[in-house]
């Protein structure tokens, strides 16, 4: 009896820790997700625990499957950051998008008797456009995303979606360090399109809607700028034969450095960003 008391208090306690890592990793994941926690932003330690209310060592363990996952980079001797893809990853990333949700939307397609899953998304979609238009970028990001792994889940195949999970993550913190301010790179409309065409069974349809959906997901990024050489005097409006003035060659004078906010500031503005959807 002993014995198996603490089998139990053992069990008890690997769930209780593992129910910890699942709500830090998904605090982590959503801020993310929503673009509250930008690619590149610095995730301190003794400040994530202070404002998730956990542990070092949990931490620690959700930042390792985040860098599994590829939205966190872990640097030796400088700790986790929100990671920030090349544009080459991103392209590779998107094309095994297409690749993937191309075969989606045929299976699903070409499998008839879809009708009750087919109406819970479109009631989703339904709340997709509701928060597009009210403004709601985080649920809206949140929900875009979330068509796309129902109709994966809608599949069956369980290697498929967690597969596609991750790809669909990774794309989501690409649009946040690519995209084009003031556009929307999900098509509310088009998510519609091809629910129809996978509902009528019209199977190279859906296939050509959801490539062409994903391409103009990808085009709406800015991932030509990446490996451009900025001319100052052209970005500031100067001429290059103007920038080589006296009153020019002046402006190159050493500037000092602004003063630092203080870490009571940084730490302020950081646990605004992580709790932002729960205002």
């Amino acid at each position: 009896m002993i014995a198996s008391g603490a089998n139990n208090s053992l069990t008890s306690d690997i769930s209780k820790a593992t129910r910890e890592e699942a709500r830090v990793q998904l605090r982590l994941a959503e801020a993310i997700f929503e673009h509250r926690l930008p690619p590149g932003t610095k995730l301190p330690e003794i400040d994530l625990c202070q404002i998730l209310r956990t542990s070092r060592g949990t931490l620690r363990k959700v930042l390792d499957r985040l860098a599994g996952e590829e939205l966190v980079e872990q640097v030796p001797n400088r700790g986790a950051f929100v990671a920030r893809p090349s544009v080459a990853v991103t392209r590779d990333v998107y094309a095994l998008r297409r690749i993937l949700e191309t075969g989606v939307v045929r299976a699903l397609a070409r499998c008839g008797g879809c009708q009750p899953w087919v109406n819970e998304v479109r009631l989703q979609v339904g709340e997709e456009r509701e928060a597009n238009e009210a403004g709601d970028t985080g649920r809206y990001i949140r929900l875009a995303g979330k068509f796309h792994l129902d109709l994966a889940a809608a599949t069956g195949n369980s290697a498929l979606n967690q597969h596609l999970k991750r790809v669909v993550a990774q794309t989501s913190l690409m649009t946040a360090l690519y995209d084009e301010p003031g556009t929307n790179t999900c098509s509310v409309q088009e998510h519609l399109d091809i629910l129809d065409a996978i509902e009528t069974g019209r199977h190279e349809e859906a296939e050509r809607l959801m490539e062409d959906h994903l391409i103009g997901c990808e085009r709406q990024l800015r991932l030509d700028d990446e490996s451009k050489a900025v001319d100052l005097s052209v970005a500031l409006g100067e001429s290059p034969r103007a920038a080589r003035t006296p009153a020019n060659r002046a402006l190159k004078a050493p500037v000092k450095p602004k003063k630092a906010a203080p870490m009571h500031a940084k730490k302020a503005i950081f646990t605004t960003r992580l709790d932002a959807s729960t205002s």
